[in-house]
């Protein structure tokens, strides 16, 4: 089926608001029924590219009809910062209730997680040692998350966890899963396979220990499975159009529904956000069904960006050996009496930043979402109850008049020249408002560790004679955080082995 977009221009009796209708060659009638359906679900960053050429890159807010919901496309740097201080009637909640219902979190499950205990409910403790400001399921998961994954002793734990699991993984041993070939001491590897594999393994332990393990041993597997399309799951897309991530869902799911009815005796070593989540959840009635779906959207959450960024980072230092050199000295700085110290490295390695946070700004491809409650004036724009706001971070990060004619360029000093780039309105790789990521400290420690542990356990070069062009982002599909490159494509590395005393 041939594609093309006809642009037309719809004015509302007070304001307007460009609005793009895709035309479908020779199947009017489906593309009036789907709108920009099919154009967004195959490569959602051209169609909004399309949109930004039409309304002539002014960056203004437009619209697009995706199925049964109209989304506002919003990408200026002050529209963006207007939407998340907006909190009367731009809601985060409807958003997150409707991300629970894809995910499975329906019906009273749902309706419970949104209840305020009030004394006399069957869900209502008195000094309620798991919810002492008797707050709501869901806003309960959120005070759970913040006091999890920012710094403290439980992000200490956490992070201390997961690159354990880091340095038993990233032992030549046990690396056969992406080696292609050996010749003694070094090994041909996937990158790519060598990020997925290890940083979902390191998540799955610092998260649930070795239970899942036990429970599913191919738990990380399924895990990379659902995450290649965990898209349509997010977008609420049929099951029909992808077995092999329904399958692993299903599968997920019923091993998380197992580890809910495990006795906290055999829970031992789980985060202490999972067991809070769980022991809130009992309290408040959660049927095991739904306690299982809302611990796969968790699990989820923390698999979704780590090994895409890593990919891109190493990536970047492997095919520019001057910018490799810097920083392998920023993470030599980093081992103190044969230990990694994360918290210095995260705290003195300027160059790793700046290609840390340069690969972030080219790779990020998050949608950031409010629902509409009431009519709400962006800009000069009014939008209508009932529909949704998009704020694509792609967009905020390659407009040009914020980043410059070599917006598309990776520059690994960009943020060094310019710290000032990191609080700008359109730099959003962590999101922002009150749904501002939790995790972006505890994510910057995970892959600076698998970095730092990969180069000093290995001599790394890029392998000769295999590798192309440097890879190309992957735009085929909606992202949800770091986009992958495509299919395709991969990045291919030779390891040489280093003396046994960098073995830590």
């Amino acid at each position: 089926m041939f594609l093309n977009a006809a642009w037309r221009f719809v004015s509302t009796s007070e304001y307007r608001l460009y609005f793009l209708a895709a035309v479908v060659f020779g199947t009017w009638l489906l593309s009036w029924l789907l709108g920009h359906s099919l154009s967004f679900f195959q490569n959602s960053d051209s169609l909004i590219e399309c949109g930004l050429d039409y309304t002539g890159r002014t960056h203004e807010p437009f619209a697009l009809q995706v199925a049964s919901q109209l989304f506002y496309i919003v990408t200026g740097p002050r529209d963006v910062a207007e939407v998340y201080r907006n909190v009367a009637t731009l809601s985060w909640d409807g958003h997150l209730s409707q991300i629970l219902s894809n995910f499975g979190f329906t019906g009273k499950a749902l309706k419970l997680a949104w209840h305020i205990p009030i004394p006399g409910d069957k869900c209502y403790m008195h000094k309620n040692p798991v919810n002492p400001k008797q707050l709501s399921l869901v806003k309960l998961i959120e005070e759970v998350y913040i006091a999890q994954l920012l710094p403290g002793v439980h992000m200490t734990e956490m992070s201390e966890k997961f690159i354990f699991s880091l340095k038993d993984s990233l032992q030549p041993l046990k690396m056969d899963f992406c080696t292609f070939s050996r010749n003694g001491l070094t090994r041909r590897v996937s990158l790519k396979a060598l990020c997925r594999s290890t940083l979902v393994e390191a998540a799955t332990f610092s998260m649930f220990d070795k239970a899942l393990h036990r429970l599913n041993p191919n738990i990380v597997e399924n895990m990379l499975d659902f995450n290649d399309s965990a898209w349509m799951v997010f977008f609420g897309l049929p099951e029909i159009f992808s077995s092999k991530v329904a399958n692993a869902r299903k599968t997920m799911q019923k091993t998380m529904a197992q580890f809910a009815r495990l006795p906290e005796s055999e829970r031992i070593g789980q985060a202490w956000g999972i067991g809070t989540i769980l022991k809130a959840q009992e309290i408040v009635g959660i049927d095991i069904d739904s306690r299982a779906c809302m611990l796969l959207l968790i699990y989820w959450a923390a698999n979704s960006n780590e090994y895409n960024i890593s990919f891109w980072l190493i990536a970047h230092l492997v095919y520019n050996a001057p910018l490799m050199e810097r920083v392998h000295d920023e993470l030599e700085a980093g081992w103190k009496d044969g230990d990694l110290d994360i918290k210095y490295l995260c705290a003195n390695s300027p160059n790793l930043d700046g290609a840390f946070q340069e690969s972030l700004r080219l790779n990020g491809g998050a949608m950031m979402s409010r629902q509409v409650k009431q009519p709400t004036m962006i800009g000069d724009k009014l939008l209508q109850p009932g529909s949704n706001v998009l704020m694509p971070s792609r967009q905020l990060h390659m407009n040009e008049s914020v980043w410059g004619q070599d917006y598309k360029n990776f520059d690994a000093e960009r943020f060094v020249r310019d710290k000032g780039l990191l609080k700008h309105s359109s730099y959003r790789p962590f999101g922002g408002g009150i749904s501002y990521c939790p995790g972006r400290v505890m994510a910057k420690e995970q892959v600076y560790a698998f970095v730092a542990i990969i180069f000093r356990r290995f001599d790394v070069k890029l392998a000769p004679g295999i590798n192309g062009k440097f890879p190309i982002l992957d735009e085929s599909t909606p992202s949800l955080g770091i986009t992958g490159p495509v299919k395709s494509m991969d990045v291919f590395m030779d390891l040489t082995e280093r003396d046994k005393l960098n073995q830590y």
